[in-house]
């Protein structure tokens, strides 16, 4: 077992394939890895989650073939269609279990994380099986005539590869097709193929190829009756640029129904058929005939949610929330600006934001739930009081010189440093008198304003921690425990207290700073997704000791925008974007960040959003349309509006934001859980679902966090009370806490396999 899901990893051998386009037999070489081979492979995968995997998958050129008198390009093949000796299913010794693990094949590591990813989002199990040109040795997919391994197939591009005659086939054998088919009709296991030519196999007939690399074609969700659980809206289109696919025909409906479709675009004048779902006898087949890019195109992660939740029947192990968390970094301080001067938020730009965020929330679906985060930097107060009213302020506000300038990644030794902090300011005496002379102070203490947002320290003064000591670092803490206690931020509804916006995501190659933080009660910071995180992209970094100076402090994912911090307006942000490599004005900058954004949240990223105070500027700036919408917005309101806008377009979940404190403990969670390496288990009766068991054979069915199991229904009453959870039109989640032993749920509404 590697890290949280299991990988069989497989030598790439040279052997050519047998001249066909149908999924022929590769030969009958094989070998499997063993745990030395992996470490001494020239690129060994140690994780199939690992984010350094988010790259291109090499490029496969497609050929020219030539089908049912269409000629067209492909890098795959059709489904194979068996051996012709299906087995039907054998009522005298019928299958009474089958875990719900998903079993996927791949060429290769990179194109691998479509297929997976969304399994990973989830937190559904799989296992990741890499099959090379000379092919494999099927998993042991059953334990005995009852109990099977897998709860569902996944294959991408049918593993195929090119032969010497420029022909393709897949490196899995006839005899493995047909010993997957067999399991199918045996355990009820459902197969999805993504990237598949169309043909008599799949029940359809391929209608060309396209489309080239400015030519669009739309692909839209037609029925979703058969996974009604996805919570996706039909008739929503979608791009399909940069995903080279084959349109279809249905011509045995018998058999066969298509569920997303493409749209008429130049050398197709009619609608054709993208995914297909085929029921041969019991057995049940998703056929997708375009390829899969998760890693960057919106429709693929949107079409993920299409098979994921046809395969599993909406009941897996694992769950789906999607949060939007907008953090702003900077408040009470001010921005030199880009494009000349500076900005400091007023009282009446955060009295638009509080009636604006009711106004969003009620576009978002039902059970929403959005609320802006503010990083508090408390010197920027006392800078300002003290220059309103000296007298309150005898104190004055702390001024830093400029930190050494030292590369992004070093690391400070422990100990080291020239403390900036001035040598008379060793303890925090400002008075209320003081931080009432800022308006900005005065606004917030109201306590419906203050309760209309979240709360977390950003630091004192926000000092560069990456060359800081540790007295500067207590100071910067402390200082601003002291005043956000004062202010009244830490009596708030939303106050995180165990955590801090780290100034300028610095600090955390510092031992001295991150002591200083946990001494104080900070457990946790947000990080910068900018940062490859060489482990699963769900969870978050704790610190070590060897890499980082100190042990224990968790550092929680977060995203940057093109939304930059130094910018107050839509022409500040768009002449900045175009300095640093975009192309184009404030509207081309938007439309791409609308579409980049909703992948994450539709990817099911919790992490959080970095915006910034001058981002929150709405009193004197121009007017701007979005979604069709003239007015006058901030940098943030539009980005959230759009945002917001296509996930709503596409989707019926509820939109969730958590307080930095919670969030990190949903982080901190799914670590612990996947570390677990949790299991579900499919019960049987007859022909349909009844029931689930889950457990963690591996840890003797003792996990720290909840494990999260989703139900399409409900479950029947046992006496047992579970911790559920059911947010707007999300499926039921129920949380299980093992305790040395597996947990049986059982269904109300059986399942039809």
């Amino acid at each position: 077992m590697i890290s949280r899901f299991s990988i069989f990893l497989w030598v790439i051998a040279g052997l050519f394939l047998k001249p066909s386009i149908t999924c022929g037999n590769s030969g009958d070489e094989r070998r499997s890895l063993n745990s030395e081979d992996i470490i001494n492979d020239p690129e060994p995968i140690r994780n199939p989650t690992n984010q350094a995997l988010h790259r291109p998958p090499p490029l496969v050129p497609p050929t020219t073939f030539e089908i049912d008198g269409q000629s067209f390009k492909a890098n795959t093949t059709e489904c194979h269609p068996g051996n012709g000796t299906a087995q039907k299913r054998d009522i005298t010794a019928l299958a009474t279990s089958t875990k719900a693990t998903f079993l996927v094949f791949a060429r290769d590591a990179a194109s691998a994380y479509s297929a997976y990813s969304g399994l990973n989002d989830y937190g559904i199990p799989y296992e990741l099986v890499l099959v090379p040109s000379n092919g494999i040795t099927l998993p042991q997919l059953k334990s005995s005539d009852t109990v099977g391994n897998y709860g569902g197939f996944v294959i991408l591009s049918e593993v195929s590869y090119k032969n010497s005659a420029g022909n393709w086939a897949s490196a899995i054998t006839a005899n493995q097709w047909q010993a997957m088919y067999d399991y199918q009709v045996a355990f009820g296991a459902r197969m999805v193929r993504l990237d598949v030519v169309p043909s008599a196999s799949s029940g359809t007939r391929v209608v060309g190829s396209c489309c080239g690399d400015t030519q669009e074609q739309t692909i839209y969700i037609a029925d979703t009756s058969q996974f009604p659980t996805a919570g996706l809206k039909t008739g929503a289109t979608m791009s399909t640029l940069g995903l080279y696919h084959y349109p279809a025909a249905v011509i045995d409906t018998t058999t066969t129904t298509s569920v997303v479709n493409f749209g008429p675009t130049t050398g197709f004048s009619d609608i054709t058929n993208a995914v297909v779902i085929n029921n041969f006898s019991g057995r049940k087949q998703m056929v997708f005939f375009l390829p899969m890019a998760t890693d960057w195109a919106l429709t693929s992660t949107v079409l993920t949610h299409v098979w994921i939740h046809w395969a599993t029947r909406g009941l897996y192990a694992g769950y789906r929330r999607m949060m939007l968390n907008t953090q702003v970094d900077d408040m009470f301080l001010s921005t030199t600006l880009f494009d000349g001067g500076s900005y400091r938020v007023s009282t009446s730009d955060l009295a638009t934001h509080i009636q604006w965020t009711g106004t969003v929330g009620a576009k978002m679906p039902a059970g929403s739930n959005y609320t802006i985060e503010i990083g508090h930097n408390g010197n920027g107060n006392i800078e300002i009081s003290y220059r309103n009213k000296k007298s309150a302020c005898k104190q004055g506000n702390i001024v830093l010189p400029d930190p050494v300038t030292v590369p992004l990644e070093y690391v400070k030794p422990v100990g080291t440093g020239t403390s900036l902090w001035p040598v008379d300011a060793t303890n925090y005496s400002y008075a209320d008198d003081c931080l009432d002379q800022d308006p900005l102070s005065a606004f917030f203490q109201t306590p419906n304003i203050r309760d209309s947002f979240m709360h977390v320290s950003h630091t004192f003064t926000h000092e560069n921690e990456n060359t800081a000591t540790y007295d500067d670092v207590m100071k910067e803490i402390t200082w601003n425990q002291r005043w956000m206690s004062q202010i009244g931020f830490a009596n708030g509804k939303w106050f995180s207290g165990r955590g801090i916006i780290p100034p300028a995501i610095t600090g955390l190659h510092n031992g001295d700073a991150l002591r200083a933080w946990k001494e104080n009660g900070i457990v946790n910071v947000v990080g910068d997704n900018t940062r490859i995180l060489k482990v699963n992209e769900h969870w978050p970094l704790i610190t070590t000791t060897a890499a980082n100076g100190f042990d224990g402090i968790q550092i929680t994912p977060r995203w940057a925008t093109n939304i930059f911090y130094n910018c107050d307006d839509a022409a500040c942000d768009s002449a900045q974007w175009n300095s640093v490599g975009g192309s184009g004005d404030f509207q081309t900058l938007i439309a791409a960040e609308r579409t980049a954004n909703a992948r994450h949240l539709l990817r099911l990223h919790h992490d959080a959003f970095m915006f910034h105070q001058a981002n929150l500027r709405w009193e004197g700036v121009a007017k701007n349309t979005i979604n069709g919408v003239s007015g006058q917005y901030s940098l943030l309101q539009m980005w959230v509006e759009s945002v917001v806008a296509e996930v709503t377009r596409l989707v019926t979940w509820p939109i969730i934001s958590m307080k930095h404190d919670d969030l990190a403990t949903t982080f901190a969670n799914r670590m612990m859980r996947d570390k677990c390496n949790y299991s579900l288990t499919y019960l049987f009766g007859s022909s349909s679902i009844t029931g689930v068991t889950i457990g963690a054979p591996s840890v003797g069915h003792q996990c720290g966090a909840a494990i999260p199991v989703t139900i399409p229904g409900s479950i029947m009453d046992t006496g047992i009370v579970y911790n559920t959870e059911k947010v707007g039109s999300d499926p039921v989640t129920v949380w299980i806490d093992l305790k040395g032993r597996e947990v049986t749920l059982r269904l109300k509404d059986a399942l039809p396999w």
